[in-house]
């Protein structure tokens, strides 16, 4: 029996804020939500999401909260660089699980690693249940097809042997593709910018880069304030354009998608239905996955930057060269590039991370109108419904500018080569508060809206805010019935998204500034 919210009457039943009890770091010792203090969460609409916050609270100090027995764990120290303060931030990034190829004499169920987890200790027996993995039969004589299982079991070691808890359609031969989709937390401190200052911790594997992440390109400090977002390929709507199934599992913002021609350096979409009435240009900066080639095996798996497309029936995607050209009736999805997008330390500049090249460059987006600063927040919409005209569309960021403004910024990565901006975009009931110092902002995937809460103020009980996304209006929310202690820098909202079947429920966490108490309330909206 899945569960039933049509029990909730708006009006009649009000958002109340719970208190969960306090902070907890371990051995009797508890931290409030001071300057720099900062969380994140799993955005994902499917039943595989993990129910988890993660909370940052200092260079060596990282928790997790799990919101279904409402109990803190603290994890191992990060370990960071820099002065924590403001500036310092965390983002989920669910598909950036470990990947590699698996070794010779797999079977259906069962199958072997070749390339070595990243972690040094080695994996324990069944630390891998649960998690999922993609199988992608991408060499020569391979099946040509990715699937995804659920882990049931695993050997000890750094290349396990596993067991899916459901056969392919297929036997991976040695040297296919794996791909876990476990995700990373990216934890990053603040001050001067140097080696180890942004730290990724592996879920699946519970261990921190052993390899140092890249810190070319950013800027010389980190400092004001930071937002993060993860255009990941696991963000996918509920449904896709036009009604295409895509439930969280299946991925893209079509669902799957079958060419209809191919080049070296394009991909033909389809003649009817599916992405066949596509704006020009309108999943520019977008990412085509390879999903099922039989025709090419060793072109399956494959991703590549959407540069340009044509509108309408049968749109062709002009990309980077293929390693493989696909085949002329290879099955894609259109969906989010894995790229992590960060706005910084009073400037304009757009910094975007590659976490499988592990580079941060500052020319793939256009810089910002007018500079960031504190109380600066960012979110995408992935899960928005595109309407007829198309008015909004799934290339759209929101970004509140800080500095005491009430200026959202929106940038569509789609509507130029480096994506176009549009300064100070009219809302509803625009100009009621501002954000600054303390404001926080986290995306409800469910109902497509952000709450907000634009700033902190010493001793006053934190105002709270709903964006709607469709029609980009600014409404009240509960007000948080916990005074401030200060107005602090950093990300004080988190989500958890309830999911049963088809039902779906979120529910807003918040760490007011300077209080060892934690909240939530149910979303209403």
């Amino acid at each position: 029996m899945t569960t039933d919210f049509s029990g909730i009457k708006q009006t009649l039943d009000l958002p109340v804020w719970e208190p969960l009890g306090i902070i907890f770091t371990g051995a009797g010792a508890s931290t409030s939500a001071g300057a720099g203090v900062n969380m994140t969460c799993d955005l994902r609409l499917s039943q595989y999401r993990y129910q988890n916050i993660w909370y940052l609270a200092g260079t060596t100090v990282a928790l997790q909260h799990n919101c279904r027995t409402n109990g803190w764990l603290t994890l191992a120290s990060p370990a960071l660089a820099g002065t924590f303060g403001a500036g310092a931030s965390s983002v989920f990034a669910p598909s950036h699980g470990p990947r590699g190829t698996l070794a010779a004499g797999g079977t259906t169920t069962t199958m072997t690693l070749a390339t070595a987890l990243p972690n040094s200790a080695s994996v324990t027996h069944n630390q891998l249940k649960g998690f999922r993995i993609r199988i992608i039969g991408s060499v020569g004589g391979g099946s040509g097809k990715t699937e995804e299982r659920t882990i049931v079991s695993n050997s000890a070691g750094t290349t396990p042997t596993i067991t899916l808890d459901s056969a392919l359609s297929f036997t991976p031969v040695a040297g296919s593709a794996f791909e876990m989709l476990s995700g990373r937390v990216y934890f990053m401190s603040a001050g001067t910018v140097a080696a180890g200052i942004i730290k990724a911790f592996d879920i699946a594997t519970s261990t921190y880069n052993t390899t140092a992440l890249a810190t070319t390109n950013l800027p010389a400090t980190i400092g004001t304030d930071s937002a993060f977002v993860s255009m990941d390929e696991l963000h996918t709507p509920i449904t896709g354009v036009g009604g295409a199934t895509v439930n969280g599992e299946v991925g893209g913002f079509f669902g799957t998608l079958t060419a209809t021609a191919s080049g070296a350096t394009s991909l033909t979409g389809q003649a009817a239905s599916g992405d066949a009435s596509v704006l020009a240009n309108e999943y520019r900066n977008f990412q085509i996955r390879i999903v099922e080639d039989t025709a090419t095996p060793t072109a399956v798996g494959q991703r590549r930057r959407i540069t340009s497309h044509t509108a309408g029936v049968s749109p062709v995607y002009t990309v980077p060269t293929w390693t493989v050209t696909p085949s002329a009736t290879a099955k894609f999805v259109i969906e989010n590039n894995n790229d992590i997008i960060l706005w910084t330390t009073a400037n304009t500049t757009t910094y975007r991370y590659e976490w499988v090249g592990n580079t941060w460059d500052t020319t793939t987006y256009a810089a910002r109108p007018a500079a960031s600063g504190a109380g600066v927040c960012a979110w995408h919409p992935f899960n928005r419904t595109i309407d007829t005209a198309k008015n909004v569309r799934h290339s759209f960021i929101y970004s509140t500018r800080g500095s005491n403004s009430v200026a959202i910024d929106l940038f569509d990565i789609a509507g130029a080569a480096t994506g176009s901006w549009t300064g100070d975009i009219p809302y509803d009931n625009k100009g009621f508060t501002v954000w600054s110092t303390g404001g926080s902002a986290v995306y409800d995937p469910v109902s497509n809206k952000t709450y907000s809460m634009p700033v902190s103020v010493n001793n006053v009980p934190p105002k709270m805010y709903v964006f709607d996304n469709e029609t980009q209006s600014l409404m009240s929310f509960a007000d948080v019935p916990q005074v401030s202690g200060g107005p602090n820098v950093g990300e004080k909202l988190a989500l958890s998204i309830y999911v049963d079947g088809n039902d779906r429920k979120s529910f807003v966490y918040h760490a007011p500034s300077s209080q060892l108490v934690f909240l939530r309330t149910l979303a209403f909206i």
